[in-house]
């Protein structure tokens, strides 16, 4: 046999490839091999049909043997960069990949290789670096080979939006139709805040490819961002009608049902996404907010849980979890979990204001003050974190002059919040001021009925108005809601003005205290 049948073998093999018969082609190639075993071309063309053929470690032995026979050949470096990139095998791929570059440094497809890989690594500026340097090269062929479409990955991921659109336009160019490319430039404009620039891109890769689920997925959420919760729930619908196996789309769906306050039906979303996808965490801490809505704390907590067994790390978990610990009467449990979410993020202001509030159920309100006060200068854009702070002031000491100053100063800082509503009305009260006193408060029950704050300093003002009834269904309120019985130290006030009330009224209420 001579070398001129060797080349018959891998030619015939070579067109049994392309037909996609891979099994007659490996039986050329092996043939080849058999009359010539040094030839190299024969070992690099079966790891190519291996490859095809998902069988990847018998790839990656034949393009070693190229390798040991021709270590410069660098198109066998960057097609065992691209098995072991399939078989997830970063570092060996990037070191392949480099190899080849070595060996021609305006290789462009190795260039898009290693940027893919770190990609996938989530190692963006490398892979950006990389991307550049292939468009140098040569704009038009990388173009072709898909690097402004990856570039444009990695500037989406970097929340570089504008490059990533630019990017996704430019790969649209060498292809106009295709499918990923449109949801890729769809899912920028969404995640950029521009989800209504992203519908027409879903639009035009849905004509193109109508059986898709996940661009239904993605025009979906796009709906959605805009509160066209009908529309967005059709377009889940019928991607779980085309594929019925996505956590995500399960998901999705929840939170467009949770926000028409169909929570039944979000829970019933959520819980599948999760039977699909147990270490979901993001459908966790959904599943948990609905859950307190319906007041189910204890199934609340469990969520948490959940979330913190696969990212014990999770300050955001620790502290809803310690927030509903509170709601179960368990401060102890709710100092734990706040602790534990201020050691990962010390600047949690939150955590503490609500770590505050737990220290006030243990009656520890020296600590109390302590945390609200850091909550406030670590974060003086929350009305609540301030307006604790001085309540506790109020009940360690006889308000002063100032006091209602720095209560209008609190609610300045947001100023239609709950607190500040409550901020602006015991100021009005240290005033005298009464009648704007409860106006104040009835905006605050407005925004949250289920508060015990806004009904006790509903009952403090009443009783200074002597209007003793009210006062006392206020106060009993308050304490139905679960006030830490310490902050009711301010009925004190009432024993040198209104003293039938406070003998009557107030005395029992702060001997629960």
């Amino acid at each position: 046999m001579t070398t001129d049948d060797v080349s018959d073998y891998n030619k015939r093999g070579a067109d049994y490839a392309i037909s996609g018969d891979y099994q007659r082609a490996l039986a050329e190639f092996n043939e080849a091999i058999l009359l010539q075993p040094q030839e190299a071309s024969s070992y690099y063309n079966r790891a190519l049909v291996y490859r095809n053929l998902h069988e990847y470690q018998r790839a990656l032995a034949d393009f070693s043997r190229v390798l040991d026979t021709q270590p410069t050949y660098g198109q066998a470096y960057y097609q065992r960069g691209i098995t072991y990139y399939l078989l997830q095998d970063h570092r060996h791929a990037i070191y392949d990949f480099s190899t080849a570059l070595a060996l021609n440094p305006l290789d462009i497809q190795s260039l898009i290789g290693r940027g893919l890989v770190y990609i996938v690594m989530e190692e963006y500026e490398p892979a950006v670096l990389n991307l550049d340097r292939a468009i140098s090269v040569d704009a038009r062929a990388a173009g072709r080979l898909g690097a402004y479409g990856n570039r444009g990955q990695a500037y989406a991921a970097q929340k570089r939006f504008d490059e990533a659109v630019a990017d996704f336009y430019q790969a649209l160019r060498f292809k106009p139709d295709d499918v990923v490319l449109l949801n890729r430039l769809g899912a920028a404009y969404t995640d950029s805040g521009r989800p209504e620039q992203a519908l027409e891109h879903y639009q035009r890769a849905l004509e193109s490819q109508p059986q898709m689920a996940y661009t239904y997925n993605n025009r979906g959420e796009a709906y959605r961002l805009l509160e066209l919760y009908t529309e967005a729930i059709a377009d889940f619908d019928h991607a779980l009608i085309l594929d019925p196996t996505l956590s995500i789309v399960y998901y999705n769906r929840g939170l467009a049902y949770d926000s028409l306050l169909v929570t039944q039906q979000a829970l019933a979303d959520y819980t599948r996404a999760l039977s699909l996808n147990p270490t979901f965490t993001s459908v966790y801490h959904d599943r948990a907010d609905a859950y307190l809505r319906l007041k189910r704390y204890q199934d609340a907590v469990d969520d948490y849980s959940q979330v913190l067994a696969y990212e014990p790390d999770d300050a955001l978990a620790r502290f809803s979890r310690g927030t509903t610990y509170l709601y179960l009467e368990r401060p102890l449990d709710a100092i734990e979990d706040f602790n534990r979410a201020i050691e990962v993020r010390p600047d949690f202001a939150c955590a503490y204001t609500n770590r505050g509030e737990a220290y006030l159920y243990l009656r520890d309100i020296r600590q109390a003050g302590k945390d609200c006060r850091r909550s406030w200068h670590l974060d003086s854009s929350h009305a609540n974190h301030g307006w604790l702070a001085q309540w506790i002031e109020l009940c360690l000491l006889q308000p002063d002059v100032g006091m209602p100053v720095r209560l209008e100063h609190i609610a300045a800082a947001e100023p239609a919040s709950y607190a500040a509503y409550l901020c602006r009305a015991v100021a009005y009260f240290l005033n005298q001021q009464h009648t704007l006193a409860l106006q104040e408060l009835e905006y605050a029950l407005i925004l949250d009925p289920d508060r015990w704050d806004a009904y006790f300093w509903k009952g403090m003002i009443a009783a200074n108005l002597g209007q003793d009834e009210e006062a006392l269904h206020a106060l009993e309120r308050s304490v139905e809601l679960k006030i830490p019985s310490i902050l009711l130290s301010p009925l004190h006030w009432l024993q040198q003005e209104h003293a039938d009330f406070y003998a009557r009224h107030a005395v029992p209420f702060l001997h629960r205290a």
